[in-house]
């Protein structure tokens, strides 16, 4: 952020709480400090973006939960079944226009991809079986040379069964199976990616590369 832009003043506080005679809780409020800062409101569709990612997340928990579905939905095999599987396609709602995709894929022990985004459209991931390892990606602007960013994992977590997790438009992250033998990954595409363009991105180049999704 530019400094020129820092145009409000800013009082930082901090919250203490004490008891009165009547063992009542007070709180009050101190001055730490103050800094320049500037005001940038959320944008709605940054809103609507967050709030329909968060309500498919709670859905999808609740559709991990139920035993059986995907075997009968699918035919999945007690073992093997490695592939992807289109679920259910929605041609009226979906983000940024109608078309949201329920799918699943089944991958193999080390199977990974490049880290990548989503375009335009947010997914939501659960896990049903097995466990993937989950790392987010940002730009990093060195102190040496701001105009030579380079690419760093920012944080990695392993998901497991029941447990969900999203990614935003513009949000850089890839998966890596670190199950024994498969994971049966759930996911929702808030658009399907098919035929979208998107980035991919090398962190040994620090380059990345406009493409577009396969069928």
């Amino acid at each position: 952020m530019r400094a020129g832009r820092l145009r409000f003043r800013v009082m930082i506080e901090q919250a203490t709480e004490s008891k009165n005679s009547v063992g009542e809780v007070l709180q009050t409020w101190n001055y730490v400090g103050s800094v320049w800062a500037d005001i940038e409101p959320i944008r709605g569709e940054e809103r609507l973006n967050i709030a329909q990612a968060q309500a498919v997340a709670r859905h999808m928990k609740d559709l991990l939960s139920v035993p059986g579905w995907l075997e009968e939905r699918i035919n999945l095999p007690a073992e093997g079944g490695f592939g992807r599987h289109d679920l259910h396609q929605d041609e009226e709602f979906g983000h940024p226009d109608g078309g949201f995709l329920l799918m699943c894929g089944i991958q193999r022990p080390g199977q990974d991809n490049l880290p990548h985004d989503h375009g335009t459209t947010w997914v939501v991931y659960g896990v049903y079986e097995g466990a993937i390892e989950q790392t987010k990606w940002r730009w990093s602007y060195p102190e040496a040379d701001r105009t030579a960013p380079e690419l760093k994992p920012l944080e990695s977590w392993v998901q497991k069964p029941g447990d969900i997790a999203f990614f935003l438009p513009g949000e850089i992250h890839h998966t890596c199976c670190v199950a024994d033998d498969r994971a049966v990954v759930v996911r929702l595409e808030g658009q399907k990616l098919a035929g979208m363009l998107r980035h991919r991105y090398d962190p040994k180049t620090n380059t990345a590369e406009l493409y577009t999704s396969g069928s």
